[in-house]
């Protein structure tokens, strides 16, 4: 249990860490919502079960049922600002539920790992390439996954959330679904009396979700040509000049097209700014590496596999980086995917993942003049965008490999 102590100096920290979302948002925001992410309000399930269709067919549900029209740019921006802040909000709650169940022991930790944590997070969806993007929607049914799997309680609704993400989005499968399968998977491996509980909520979801991503992917785009033009307008009268629209997604989501050659030039961004970024970052890269390597030595069967399970989580985004463009949102998710598994170890009472974190403060203090250096570090390199990394990246990439030839 926390004491009274501890429990203003958390209230205090979370006061601080809103605050700090808030400095995100007034740095960040550009007050504008892309064509490409008002294009995404147009794809609903009136034209078939298609992909990326449920919240056009929610936000054409309530544009029935309310007296007011939502098929307009502004509803669509306002809405999308405040499902941002819902997931603002709902991060901080799982921080609060961090600070709360976490041992006194380890109070001081994870203040660390959040405040780490929320260099990263709270800044992405503010941007105008991220702002109103599907994934904040992924993010939200994500942190309602970890605060059940905190909790213990009502852990068998992680289904359907997991199912309405999938929907939301198929991509859920590689960016942010290894953070629940990972969390299911390593409370089978580590809660004796629940393994069957959780191996049975761990495939169930595994199946269903798997089951709709290949639908998505290969059944879902039959109509496509019959409802192109229709949905190019709903798209148009969406944008910010009523004349805008994204044409890749319709291209890929509704007629099934492969926009891989369309997006070659953005490929060799990828290329010249993924080594730049290995160098920015290879700080954190190799903590990481030896965090995990610590977490896996001397490890016996059942806890082995777990550790493995969360080494190896990370790696779903790399079909997305081998074929897509999107690294800025890649190298996000990255980190966001091991802070947040490391920080729910920690909740869930991980001695080892302790001790270790306890290790790794003690390499850092002995190697590094000024600590809190780390934590302060990454602020420099924000904000990660859409497909180029970051500025700094990007700028470190024309220094070492020049700009890439249109």
């Amino acid at each position: 249990m926390v004491d009274r102590i501890e429990k203003k100096k958390n209230q205090r920290f979370l006061i601080c860490i809103l605050l700090f979302a808030l400095f995100y948002y007034l740095r960040f925001f550009e007050h504008w919502m892309s064509q490409y992410n008002t294009t995404l309000f147009a794809l609903s399930y009136k034209y078939g079960f298609i992909s990326r269709g449920l919240i056009g067919t929610l936000w054409l549900g309530l544009d029935k049922l309310l007296p007011v029209s939502l098929m307009t740019y502004k509803a669509v921006y306002l809405f999308s600002e405040l499902a941002t802040w819902i997931f603002v909000l709902l991060l901080v709650a799982v921080f609060r539920q961090v600070l709360e169940q976490i041992d006194k022991k380890q109070q001081r930790n994870a203040r660390y790992i959040i405040f780490f944590l929320s260099t990263f997070a709270f800044h992405v969806f503010w941007g105008d390439e991220m702002f109103g993007r599907l994934d904040v929607y992924l993010f939200i049914l994500t942190l309602l996954c970890v605060l059940l799997l905190l909790k213990g309680k009502w852990e068998w609704a992680i289904v359907p959330l997991c199912i309405v993400a999938v929907c939301i989005h198929q991509g859920f499968v590689f960016t942010n679904f290894n953070i629940v399968l990972v969390l299911l998977f390593y409370k089978m491996m580590k809660k004796n009396g629940s393994k069957k509980k959780y191996g049975l909520i761990f495939l169930v979801t595994f199946v269903s979700v798997s089951v709709l991503f290949l639908y998505f992917e290969l059944f879902s785009h039959s109509n496509g040509t019959e409802i192109y033009g229709e949905i190019v307008n709903v798209s148009k009268s969406l944008s910010f000049d009523g004349e805008s629209y994204n044409e890749s997604i319709i291209n890929h989501e509704i007629l099934g097209k492969d926009v891989y050659e369309d997006e070659l030039i953005f490929h060799q961004d990828n290329y010249r700014e993924f080594p730049a970024a290995l160098i920015l970052w290879s700080p954190y890269i190799l903590m990481g590496l030896w965090f995990l390597k610590q977490l896996l030595k001397n490890e016996k069967k059942e806890g082995l596999f777990g550790y493995l399970g969360v080494a190896l989580g990370g790696l779903t985004i790399v079909p997305e980086m081998i074929l897509k463009v999107d690294y800025g949102r890649y190298f996000h998710l990255t980190f966001y995917y091991y802070i947040l598994v490391v920080l729910c170890l920690m909740t869930m009472g991980d001695t080892k993942v302790w001790d270790t974190l306890d290790e790794l403060k003690e390499k850092i203090r002995a190697r590094c003049l000024v600590p809190w250096i780390v934590l302060v570090y990454p602020m420099l390199l924000m904000p990660f965008y859409d497909i180029l990394i970051s500025p700094a990246v990007k700028k470190l990439s024309i220094w070492l490999f020049g700009e890439v030839l249109q």
